[in-house]
């Protein structure tokens, strides 16, 4: 058997509620299906169908070494036009995340797994077929200060409705200096 599987930082109920406000606010203008709240997430890495014999070997990556958080502003809406999503993200560099993501995929690597040419481009999906709408007609949202705490392999099992998320393993991130 196998599983569509991806690494993602999930993020806590305060930060869901804001972010389903900028859903509601970008649906109103563009359309599509909002993202159901309890699926909002950050993926770092997309691994596609992996046979369920490498899970442990995932499940065993998260445990093998301390994984480092930090606070993520996001504060813009952006969104990608090949298949309709807008999406929240952050107008600044956010280092601890590009070093999380370039570490991940690493050790990925060592287990055989090759990461996308695709630039990494940090951002929660809050609408999928949305049509497309100019964004900057949207008030500014109010930033939303993530402490991001989980890395989370998860698999997908895509429905008519949206994909459904199983939470395959966790691990609490440690926190960066001056972060907690």
């Amino acid at each position: 058997m196998a599983s569509r599987l991806f690494f993602a930082l999930w993020p806590d109920e305060d930060v869901v509620r804001e972010l389903t406000q900028w859903a509601r606010q970008a649906h109103d203008l563009c359309g599509g299906c909002m993202m159901h709240p309890d699926t909002l997430h950050l993926t770092l890495a997309f691994l596609g169908s992996v046979d369920d014999d490498r899970v442990p070997g995932l499940q065993a990556l998260l445990r093998s070494r301390r994984w480092i958080g930090g606070p993520l502003t996001l504060d813009c809406y952006g969104r990608f036009r090949g298949p309709r999503i807008v999406w929240a993200g952050s107008s600044e560099f956010v280092p601890w995340l590009d070093r999380m993501h370039a570490a991940l995929w690493r050790a990925l690597s060592r287990l055989g797994f090759e990461a996308s040419a695709e630039p990494f481009r940090p951002h929660l999906s809050l609408l999928r077929r949305a049509d497309p709408q100019d964004l900057s007609v949207l008030p500014t949202p109010r930033p939303v200060v993530w402490a991001a705490r989980r890395l989370v392999l998860v698999a997908s099992t895509p429905r008519e409705s949206g994909s459904w998320y199983r939470e395959i393993a966790a691990c609490d991130l440690s926190a960066a200096d001056g972060f907690g």
